[in-house]
């Protein structure tokens, strides 16, 4: 049931005194749809309350409605208060209102000082006509008076006579005198009543200007608004574009950090597989060395003489039983220190395939004025053939 429920909607001129006010289905018709309807409406009555031909068109208006809601919204949004539009028109209809009033004010002009003129001319008219009236008198009453000395006998019904139509002249003076005051003074307040319209209309027309000046400064403060909300729009937009190169440059920056680092990983990885091999064939070296102390030989050469495998590493495994040392390796793994294993083998491996660059690096570790340093530049030379360090 609440679906169907009207909602009131009232449009408003800019002048606050014409209003139209109705109710429309809320949800069978949007804003922007109700918004339209009031427009209509406004526009033919404010076409008849100024006379305009032709008539007013309702896209010749800007309107502001409340409350603050989308155009697309039903009309339902607008519950409990209602829709409420103010209709301004635009600079052509103000200039085409502002003709009409000031013709309708020069028409009023002309028709009351034509009304003063008639009433001007009707009071002398009457004035002449009182001051006729007395002379025709006075000559009629110069022959009356003749004519009763020339005949005495008969002055009393001749003298009845004569008063009887001078009564009867007077009478219709004096009346004929009323109705033109009468007129007159009709006419006076026929005047009186349009220089108050002419009054009023002039006072609307100062409002309206007050008005449209007002409009036009609320226009030009928005103007400004617009303005400053366009050059924050485009400063926001200036750094937006800034930030999105800065953002743009740490990308590259990224990538190229990313495959800096790759690279460096990978280099990272070849190094580390490299010196496995070596560090574990250091170990073997240092077992061997261990050995050669506790037993007391200066190389391993000298501690194999011509055994073989079998009879060193038992020569070894018992020698380290007899002296008691700490810690000391087993049976197999003396076996494997003597043989020539795959650790070894890998070690040697590592040692003999460096890369020339590498070497390079190796070589330029050493100290600048050293004696190695020297010998090692002239056999890195003489094995890449003439390449210098």
């Amino acid at each position: 049931m609440s679906s169907e429920s009207t909602i009131a909607v009232t449009a408003i001129w800019t002048d606050d005194q014409n209003t139209i006010k109705g109710d429309l289905l809320g949800s069978s018709n949007t804003v922007a749809m109700a918004v339209g309807m009031l427009g209509n409406h406004i526009s033919k009555h404010m076409t008849k309350v100024y006379g305009l031909d032709p008539p007013l068109n309702p896209l010749a208006m800007r309107a502001k409605y409340f409350p603050d809601v989308q155009p697309s919204d039903m009309l339902n949004v607008c519950r409990p208060g209602g829709l409420t539009a103010i209709f301004s028109p635009n600079f052509e209809t103000n200039r085409r209102i502002k003709t009409q009033l000031a013709q309708k004010a020069q028409a009023n002009q002309i028709s009351v000082e034509t009304n003063t003129a008639l009433a001007t001319n009707t009071a002398t008219t009457s004035q002449s006509s009182t001051q006729a009236a007395p002379s025709r008198r006075s000559r009629k009453s110069k022959k009356r008076n003749a004519a009763s000395a020339a005949n005495p006998v008969s002055t009393a019904n001749p003298a009845s006579t004569s008063n009887l139509s001078q009564v009867t002249m007077d009478d219709q003076l004096k009346a004929m005198l009323a109705s033109m005051q009468s007129e007159i003074a009709e006419m006076r307040g026929k005047n009186e009543r349009i220089l108050n319209d002419n009054e009023k209309i002039l006072n609307e027309n100062g409002s309206m200007r007050n008005e449209i000046e007002t409009i036009r400064n609320e226009n030009e403060s928005m103007r400004n608004e617009i303005e400053t909300i366009r050059n924050e729009n485009d400063r926001i937009l200036n750094e937006n574009e800034s930030i999105n190169n800065d953002l743009a440059s740490v990308r590259n920056d990224l990538n190229a950090a990313k495959v800096k680092h790759s690279q460096d990983v990978e280099a990272l990885k070849e190094v580390t597989m490299l010196l496995i091999p070596l560090h574990l064939r250091v170990l073997l070296d240092l077992a061997r060395k261990k050995v050669l102390e506790h037993l007391g030989h200066e190389t391993w050469e000298d501690l194999r003489a011509s055994r073989s495998v079998y009879q060193l590493a038992d020569t070894i495994c018992n020698d380290l039983k007899r002296k008691g040392v700490s810690y000391p390796p087993s049976s197999e793994s003396i076996f494997f220190l003597c043989s020539y294993n795959n650790i070894r083998r890998a070690g040697n491996t590592a040692a003999h395939s460096a890369k020339e660059d590498d070497i390079r690096h190796a070589v330029l570790t050493q100290s600048l004025e050293s004696r190695d340093r020297r010998c090692l530049e002239s056999l890195f030379t003489y094995a890449y053939n003439g390449v210098p360090v």
